[in-house]
């Protein structure tokens, strides 16, 4: 049985992708036309401000949530911290204990080289824009190869590649979670999978980049990278009878991947890697055609033909929306592929077994241990605390819907292509419905240009920054520091301060929470702890503290004395240590959202 399908793959009865449709010179000038276009669609969408590193005004406005400011809020930590092994890890970042940039998704890869040139760089400088603009130049030049594998039709492959610039889950991703836009590793792993599927053992140096440049970039892509190379490596050791090489690739890769990450600090949170949203941030069976995502306050959102459909929880990570242009040219094609090639159908799933088991396994992990259709739970699993806690590794599991997604548009283009063998009359076939995909998705992407080019820091879609009042970065110049005093018995507390996060961080200063995907509870439990029991013997350092107001509640008479003075800014109870004067207090005040606090003024509700 083996023998014979090992003949069927040299003599590539059944294997329809003919590597030599386009030469290597056509195919350079394809991948660069599929940069092109890649670029073109990010300066459509977003315009040129985003590519100016000085301009910050939109990373701090917190693009539909405050993820993007968090991530910005690490790199400038980062930026000032001195340097450490691993060496993405920075002091300021976490404070006392420092953590690693690859825990406030502020791309690691990016953060430690531009930190290496920090000294030429302006005082304000983001390379969120320069990397979400690449993101998008690398999945046109990638979604043009892939479809080049299989057409040799320029205008085809260009197609191709404007169908993958336009996929909705990398587009709703882009400068909402930047790191997350990079899927070009994806569709470049599925290219070298289908490009040197059992060819030399150089062909898996490849994947060795792709992983290690996931695990740089975000961890989230190596589920991926390393299911694609998994599936590359068992149909090499099944099919072509390489009984040893396929399992060292795996395994001095993975050895590799962790050697490097360990050296940028992506294991650095010290504490088990699991988080709570294991199931709630999933997959619903509605995904790959319910339109509805996060999105602005205005109407439009997905899609301009099909009603938005509910979901449960959290899970808008698990979007997945396919677009009627590409749903249209998927059925259309399946039904080709089954017409024109019935006959070889069962062979060619045989054949490519290694990547359908991968896609199978990753959908299935993106529905968790809840299945729901709309917002109505139909199976539930109980894997137990110890197992749940293990897959909350990677907690946001609707992501891994993403393989099957970029599957789905490969056969779109794959059967129309195959079916017609004619390239003039595939271009004729798969244009209107490119066309068709544009005005379906027309809502979303105009919402978002019109945002970003006509974006102003006096109208923003979304305030990232709750610590609007000037006080806050007069203060924070005047002290070493921020440290939040928060509720120890609340496992999630002190996320909430990226607003501090990204002052200290414009200003060198460190502090202790407020902004990590990871983080060490015990650490943050002793340092609300320690603080507290400073408090009790009259000690205060020169911090600028901020209180959880039922740790104020508890404290504010140990707080309060000669030495110090207590305020509530923007809602939020602050303590300095040091006296400002009654000219400045005044001033402070007559700008609202600012009250001082003594004895006989505090009044809890």
């Amino acid at each position: 049985m083996l023998k014979y399908y090992n003949t069927i793959i040299i003599r590539k009865v059944v294997d329809n992708i003919n590597l030599n449709n386009i030469k290597n010179n056509d195919k350079l000038i394809t991948a660069i036309l599929g940069g092109i276009i890649g670029l073109a669609v990010f300066l459509f969408i977003y315009g040129v401000a985003p590519l100016n590193p000085t301009n910050d005004a939109f990373v701090l406005s917190g693009y539909l949530e405050k993820d993007v400011a968090q991530h910005y809020a690490g790199w400038k930590l980062f930026r000032n911290s001195p340097w450490t092994f691993p060496l993405g890890v920075g002091s300021h970042i976490e404070y006392p204990y420092g953590n690693s940039v690859s825990y406030t998704d502020s791309i690691p890869l990016f953060a430690i080289f531009f930190k290496a040139i920090s000294g030429i760089l302006p005082e304000t400088f983001q390379y969120f824009g320069i990397f979400v603009m690449l993101c998008f130049v690398l999945q046109g030049t990638f979604g043009a190869l892939l479809t080049s594998l299989f057409a040799k039709c320029k205008v085809y492959c260009s197609v191709g590649a404007l169908l993958f610039c336009l996929a909705p889950v990398m587009v709703e991703r882009a400068f909402r979670h930047c790191a997350l836009t990079a899927h070009f590793l994806i569709l470049s792993a599925l290219y070298y999978y289908f490009k040197n599927r059992r060819k030399s053992i150089k062909s898996y140096i490849p994947f060795y980049i792709i992983n290690i440049l996931a695990i740089t970039i975000h961890p989230y892509f190596l589920p991926f990278t390393f299911a694609v190379m998994f599936a590359f490596a068992v149909e090499d050791f099944i099919i072509a009878k390489s009984w040893v090489m396929p399992w060292l690739h795996i395994i001095l890769s993975i050895i590799l991947t962790l050697g490097v990450g360990y050296c940028i600090g992506a294991f650095y949170s010290g504490e088990v890697l699991g988080a709570v949203g294991y199931g709630y941030f999933s997959m619903n069976l509605n995904s790959y055609i319910n339109p509805l995502s996060p999105h602005f306050a205005g109407e439009n959102n997905w899609s301009e033909i099909l009603a938005d459909r509910t979901y449960f929880g959290g899970q808008n990570e698990g979007f997945n929306y396919l677009g009627v242009g590409a749903m249209a040219a998927g059925a259309l094609s399946l039904v080709a592929v089954i017409v024109t090639q019935f006959k070889n159908t069962f062979r060619f799933i045989i054949n490519r077994f290694g990547i359908i088991f991968s896609t199978v396994c990753l959908t299935v992990f993106a529905f968790s241990n809840a299945i729901y259709w709309d917002d109505k739970l139909l199976l539930e699993i109980n894997y137990g605390e110890k197992l749940e806690l293990l897959f909350g590794m990677f907690r946001a599991t609707g992501r891994f819907g993403w393989m099957l997604f970029y599957l789905v548009f490969m056969l779109a283009l794959y059967g129309i292509y195959s079916a017609v063998k004619n390239p003039k009359i595939a271009c004729a076939v798969i244009v209107p419905l490119m066309a068709l995909q544009i005005y379906d998705l027309s809502g979303a992407l105009t919402e978002k240009q019109e945002y970003f080019h006509n974006f102003s820091t006096q109208n923003r879609q979304y305030r990232a920054l709750e610590a609007q009042h000037p006080f806050w970065e007069d203060a924070v110049q005047k002290v070493d520091g921020v440290i939040e005093v928060a509720d120890v018995h609340n496992p999630i507390f002190g996320n909430g301060m990226i607003d501090l996060a990204s002052i200290c961080g414009t200003y060198g200063k460190h502090i202790n929470s407020g902004f990590c995907a990871r983080f060490n509870y015990h650490e943050r439990y002793a340092i609300a702890e320690n603080e507290e029991n400073l408090f009790e013997a009259g000690e205060y350092r020169n911090f600028l503290y901020v209180f959880e107001e039922r740790i104020f509640r508890d404290t504010y008479y140990l707080t309060l004395n000669d030495r110090c003075q207590v305020f509530l800014v923007d809602g939020q109870y602050a303590m300095v240590p040091f006296m400002y004067d009654e000219e400045q207090i005044a001033e402070f005040t007559a700008m609202g959202n600012f009250e001082e606090l003594d004895y006989d003024d505090i009044v809890f509700d």
